[in-house]
């Protein structure tokens, strides 16, 4: 499942890291109240509490934070470029990859992301957003081994 989850990983980066371009801006940030995003495709309102969540690294925008109760399996890479700071981290958790990818559209859109691409392979689900000024968020979700959901993150702050 690994090589599967990896697979879109790739696909991912590729096809969003072709849509970017170099524009320049700060990444919003979430407030600390609770908000909420719509998810266009069930028509439905997802709450994400902003309050409570874990930045994958410091200074990290709201939408690279850690899943609630999600365990990383190595620390995040991170890399500051010319295309501002970002980063990459992996974690599982018992929620579904279809959870996992709702939260973190949620968080794009609370952000001010545009989602760019959404794409069903099998039990896998990935998800890709971005905005204007730079900044993205790709997020593969699997199932994994004893019931967790493997998650590969990255993540670009934008200028």
């Amino acid at each position: 499942m690994k090589v599967y989850a990896k697979t879109i990983a790739v696909m991912v980066l590729t096809g969003s890291l072709a849509a970017c371009g170099d524009t320049g801006g700060n990444t919003p940030v979430a407030d600390a109240q609770a908000t909420s995003a719509k998810d266009t495709s069930k028509n439905t309102v997802t709450p994400v509490e902003t309050a409570d969540l874990q930045p994958l690294a410091a200074n990290a925008p709201a939408f690279a934070s850690l899943y609630p109760g999600a365990t990383l399996l190595q620390p995040p890479v991170t890399a500051n470029g010319v295309d501002g700071p970002g980063g990459i981290a992996e974690f599982t958790t018992s929620a579904t990859p279809e959870q996992v990818i709702e939260h973190y559209r949620a968080l794009a859109d609370t952000n001010g992301l545009d989602p760019v691409m959404a794409m069903n392979q099998g039990t896998a689900r990935a998800f890709a957003a971005l905005n204007a000024k730079g900044a993205e968020v790709q997020v593969v979700a699997s199932p994994g081994e004893q019931d967790q959901t493997s998650v590969h993150l990255t993540w670009k702050s934008g200028h």
